[in-house]
């Protein structure tokens, strides 16, 4: 995927719109490719099927088969999901795979900012997983930068979800005192479990080196 591409994935970005309508649109424009992802895809495995039970392929059947996966090909490359993975393979130089990051952290918007529309169309905490590590690798770009610090305050300050042990990692690659800004006012929350996270994301700060892992986590409480 080449960075001009992704002028065509601009409707991506009214997924995490405030006005429901748009958000609506976007949500059923990416259904209808998936659906047509899906479809393609059965036939794809009918044909595989069809292959190996006749030992080989016909003409017509290979021809078919090429056409089908083609199409498929083709919805997979219109799918939300296309410029996030191609952020994640690495395919490129870290310069060239910049531009792309803003479409991983759309993906961690849309699971923050409106979790049931996230979960019932774009759930994987596999992909989660994923973003968080690459993106806390790779850093934050100018146009990452601030959506990457609401998002670590948005996870220090509401109820744990899976995956979420990633933003402290992250939180390590950006601005130092950004971050301990967001931990001094979790600090002083009425929310005891609030208070626990942003002592944990404090003692990642204070030791770079340190796990960060669910025994880690239970050892600094343990602490």
């Amino acid at each position: 995927m080449h960075v001009d591409q992704l002028a065509e994935f601009a409707w991506t970005f009214d997924i995490v719109h405030p006005d429901a309508d748009r958000r609506r649109a976007a949500i059923e424009r990416e259904r209808g490719y998936q659906n047509e992802w899906a479809r393609h895809h059965t036939w794809v495995r009918i044909a595989r099927q069809r292959v190996a039970e006749r030992d080989g392929a016909t003409p017509r059947l290979q021809a078919e088969y090429d056409q089908v996966h083609a199409a498929m090909r083709d919805a997979y490359d219109r799918m939300f999901a296309a410029p996030i993975w191609h952020y994640l393979s690495g395919a490129a130089a870290a310069e060239e795979l910049a531009p792309f990051a803003r479409h991983a952290v759309l993906y961690l918007r849309w699971e923050t900012e409106y979790p049931d529309e996230w979960a019932s169309l774009g759930k994987s905490w596999a992909a989660k997983r994923h973003i968080l590590r690459t993106l806390a690798t790779q850093g934050p770009t100018p146009e990452t930068h601030g959506d990457l610090l609401a998002l670590v305050g948005a996870a220090v300050r509401r109820e744990h979800r899976c995956e979420d042990l990633g933003y402290v990692k992250l939180a390590r690659a950006l601005h130092q005192p950004s971050v301990r800004m967001i931990v001094e006012w979790a600090e002083d929350d009425l929310d005891g479990l609030v208070r626990l996270r942003a002592g944990y994301l404090r003692w990642a700060l204070d030791h770079p080196g340190a796990p960060v892992t669910a025994a880690s986590w239970h050892a600094w409480l343990r602490a």
